[in-house]
């Protein structure tokens, strides 16, 4: 049977068929489940896996209280009860062992789930970072990660260097306990985490859900969800 995979969102977004990540999830062989704060325990309690999204105008930063930082004037789209219900459902997920995949803003949680933190714009706090990984006219810049040798996203996509997408402005500063750092763009942000002591819990910066206009790309956001698809079906 394929596996239930509970997706994240700010508000329930499940008659949404244009949706990325439900998109991604059901090409790749799981059953797509959306969760969002205030739904009953019971939607979630026979996930096979956690899929933390990026962020959407119900919810996109992340509030600092919850890595004991001061506000920042760029934060915008602040969501506290979406912050907890991540939070919470990511601790819970990796306490069961449960995979869990973090993208954009989803690595950024599960980090401060373990006790991490962030810079919460790249701008002005991590100014060597050129590129800003920001959009231009809703297209998403790229830039290049070069991916730590044996590490799982480097076994899932056989490189150590890779070209990615990108669409945001505030990143993992510190890593959340247990989690190892196993990508870094060129000037040192960090593009993905991971714990080797859990079956499968991967965080990435960027969005390899809209992965599609290259062939390296579809290749790219293929292994990574069928990665994730097969760890959930174990």
């Amino acid at each position: 049977m394929a596996p239930i995979i509970g997706i994240i969102f700010s508000e329930n977004i499940e008659d949404d068929p244009s949706n990325n990540y439900i998109n991604a999830i059901k090409e790749f062989g799981g059953i797509p489940r959306t969760l969002y704060p205030g739904i009953s325990e019971d939607a979630y309690a026979d996930i096979d896996a956690l899929l933390l999204t990026g962020g959407d105008t119900g919810g996109s930063d992340i509030h600092p209280d919850n890595f004991d930082a001061e506000w920042h004037p760029t934060l915008k789209y602040v969501n506290e009860d979406r912050d907890a219900f991540e939070i919470s459902l990511c601790q819970q997920a990796i306490a069961a062992d449960m995979p869990v995949f973090g993208i954009c803003r989803g690595i950024q949680i599960m980090s401060i789930a373990m006790g991490g933190s962030l810079y919460q714009d790249i701008p002005s706090e991590f100014p060597k970072e050129a590129s800003c990984q920001s959009q231009v006219n809703d297209v998403d810049s790229r830039h290049t990660i070069e991916i730590v040798a044996g590490s799982r996203l480097n076994q899932i996509t056989g490189k150590r260097t890779d070209e990615v997408n990108s669409a945001h402005h505030q990143a993992v500063r510190d890593k959340g306990e247990g989690f190892e750092v196993t990508a870094r763009t060129t000037e040192g942000i960090i593009e993905a985490l991971e714990n080797k002591s859990q079956r499968f819990v991967l965080g990435v910066q960027y969005h390899p859900e809209r992965m599609v206009e290259t062939a390296d790309f579809q290749e790219h956001r293929r292994k990574l969800f069928e990665a994730f698809i097969e760890a959930a079906s174990e």
